[in-house]
């Protein structure tokens, strides 16, 4: 038998009350997206900036490995630099990439390549010439820069290396078809700038480029040649400071006159 229509208008009306109180209703839903649209916008920044600390530290523990790479190839070569007469700033060392797959491989004809020993845990050799922050060069209206692509991309490193030390004749002595000897030198080691994130070279008055990639203008991590890295401010080729690019070499005895 049928129930009464009355009863059947109880139920119905029954069960839509409880499908609408198992859901939201319009004035929770936009609670809550309010909500969640506020706590989007107090972390997301929060989580970036945390990102961009991750990827200096982690550019700082390369640099400081490539550093141990420079002291060991120093040790082995009496105390001079190697001689890279051709790009000297991007050809100590890094890699290459293949024409098969494009995948990176340590190119062991750049002199420092073979002396990089060691990589973090889970993480190959090849990977200590990249800075996860690596964006390029950026180029204004008459830059270069790198077109679009990573420094690591580019040149199989991200890191610049000062050129100066790699070829004597950049550092004034014009019969030098080699390195410097760190003897010659007689900046301060914790001052002079052995490479860096390219920001070093790029950022200032000659170039009309920059390699901003921390959010930061002219700030990034330098190697130095006492093995540090900092991640500082950097300025226009200083003579005194901090940071100098330029090697102060021995001056040469002056010849005694008769």
């Amino acid at each position: 038998m049928d129930p009464p229509p009355q009863v059947v208008r109880y139920i119905c009306w029954a069960m839509n009350v409880r499908a609408v109180r198992s859901g939201f209703t319009l004035l929770e839903l936009a609670i809550s997206l309010a909500l969640v649209s506020v706590l989007l916008a107090t972390l997301l920044p929060a989580l970036a900036s945390a990102r961009i600390v991750s990827y200096r530290e982690q550019s700082a523990d390369n640099q400081r490995r490539i550093g141990q790479a420079w002291l060991t190839y120093l040790q082995e070569n009496a105390d001079e630099f190697p001689y890279v007469p051709v790009q000297p700033a991007w050809h100590y060392g890094g890699v290459r990439f293949s024409s098969v797959d494009q995948q990176p491989f340590l190119d062991t004809q750049r002199p420092l390549t073979p002396y990089v020993s060691s990589a973090r845990a889970g993480m190959k050799r090849e990977e200590l010439f990249r800075c996860p922050a690596d964006r390029g060069i950026s180029g204004e209206t008459t830059g270069v820069g790198t077109a679009g692509r990573t420094v690591y991309r580019a040149h199989g490193t991200s890191y610049r290396a000062n050129a100066k030390l790699l070829d004597a004749r950049l550092a004034g002595l014009d019969e030098a078809h080699r390195g410097l000897r760190r003897a010659e030198i007689t900046t301060v080691p914790s001052r002079l700038v052995v490479m860096g994130e390219p920001i070093w070279f790029e950022i200032r008055e000659n170039t009309g480029r920059d390699a901003v990639w921390y959010g930061v203008a002219d700030k990034g991590n330098l190697l130095f040649l006492d093995g540090s890295v900092r991640y500082m401010t950097i300025l226009p080729e200083p003579r005194i400071g901090p940071a100098v690019y330029e090697p102060r070499l021995v001056q040469p005895a002056a010849e005694s006159s008769e």
